[in-house]
């Protein structure tokens, strides 16, 4: 057990951690959109989300695994909320945000069809491993159509 004092320091420390952390993303988010030449949209609803989520996957899956799926179905519901409300909520209280047409089109579309169709599933009560499998189709044809219609994968080809 530590003091008070020390717990603090902690928390502080790790506070300034996921700063110094978040700067560095963010400088190494600049660098490959501008090595790549991709769009700021396709890279953060793409790559960024499942790069900087691996760890929310695994906060989901443990309990699961452990006889207790509702509190990784409580994670995932949470996540999406703040998602939507906080963290949109933080990028704007940081200053004006400008919407491309993209975003409309293609991103807030798939965004509501897709998570409706996840909510479906939930509200059936009887999830089973092919809604998964279905889940993860849609992901994955979402992150092939965003980059084929806006942008190209950052993958070298010879």
């Amino acid at each position: 057990a530590r003091s008070g004092w020390a717990g603090l320091a902690l928390a502080v420390l790790a506070l300034i951690g996921l700063v110094v952390g978040a700067a560095t993303t963010g400088m190494g988010t600049e660098g490959i959109l501008e090595d790549h030449g991709l769009e700021g949209t396709i890279f953060g609803a793409t790559i960024a989300t499942a790069v900087l989520t691996i760890e929310d996957v695994f906060l989901t899956v443990e309990p699961a695994r452990k006889g207790a799926p509702e509190i990784g179905v409580g994670n995932v519901i949470g996540s999406v909320i703040f998602s939507v409300t906080g963290k949109l909520g933080i990028i704007l209280l940081a200053g004006g945000l400008v919407i491309a047409s993209d975003v409309l089109t293609w991103h807030l579309p798939a965004l509501i069809v897709l998570t409706g169709y996840a909510a479906y599933v939930l509200y059936t009560g009887r999830l089973k491993r092919w809604h998964g499998y279905v889940l993860l189709a849609f992901y994955i044809a979402y992150w092939i159509i965003s980059f084929t219609t806006f942008g190209e994968a950052p993958v070298e080809m010879d």
